[in-house]
């Protein structure tokens, strides 16, 4: 049996632009979460709209990968001349297929986890961000900033720093995947918390609920738009 939850806080935004969707076909289902890029009325309505693209492609594909692909055309061809103004987000995807296999991809700085039953949580993605760029190639005095400046999302994708990042896939059984944007799990970092208590209340909703409430209850100058699917594998 699969249950689960999605929760969100505005922080201290104007405007939530978080964007999440499911999908289902033919025994796949799909779940999407996206990072608005910006934040005005316009990137929140687009955010929407393009959560809903990806889901029903990857949960007819069976692949997240084939969904950031599809999603892209389409924004390529939505009227925007001056691609840096117009609306943009972040992607996190995850595609569970009849046969139990759980599938992620994503761009940019969302993420997703996996937590086994009564286990610590596993970070299954890695930033694209100038942080870990740098990190990569060695370097470790990295400003702080860096990591906000990501390298590839919905309409960010020449050359390398534009990859579809994908995790091994993991046989869904027993345990929990969690699905966040950066305004949920930045702040625990920040804060040096983790996300195992929340993330190990009694159901998806309550875990979900848990982690955007304290997510925005940290101390911060700013705090940014949280939100957090968890998803539940009997």
């Amino acid at each position: 049996m699969i249950t689960y939850a999605t929760a969100q806080a505005i922080g201290d935004r104007p405007v939530q632009c978080d964007a999440t969707a499911v999908a289902t076909e033919s025994g796949a289902r799909a779940w999407v979460l996206l990072d608005g890029i910006g934040t005005t009325a316009q990137v929140q309505a687009w955010t929407r709209e393009k959560a809903g693209v990806l889901a029903r492609v990857a949960a007819v594909t069976r692949s997240p990968e084939a969904a950031v692909t599809a999603a892209r055309t389409v924004s390529d061809s939505d009227g925007y001349e001056d691609v840096f103004g117009a609306p943009d987000a972040v992607a996190v995807i995850a595609v569970h297929t009849a046969d139990g296999a759980l599938r992620i991809g994503w761009c940019g700085d969302a993420r997703a986890y996996w937590r086994p039953t009564n286990g610590t949580p596993e970070q299954l993605t890695v930033d694209h961000n100038e942080a870990e760029a740098r990190r990569a190639r060695g370097l470790t005095n990295i400003p702080y900033s860096f990591r906000h400046m990501v390298t590839s999302s919905l309409r960010r994708y020449d050359g390398a720093s534009g990859e579809i990042g994908t995790a091994r896939p993991l046989s869904a059984r027993g345990g929990r995947l969690l699905l966040v944007s950066d305004g949920t799990y930045a702040p625990f970092e920040d804060n040096g918390a983790d996300m195992s208590a929340p993330l190990a209340a009694a159901t998806p909703r309550g875990a979900a609920s848990a982690l955007v409430r304290r997510a925005v209850s940290f101390p911060s100058a700013r705090r940014d738009n949280a939100t957090a699917t968890v998803v539940q594998f009997a």
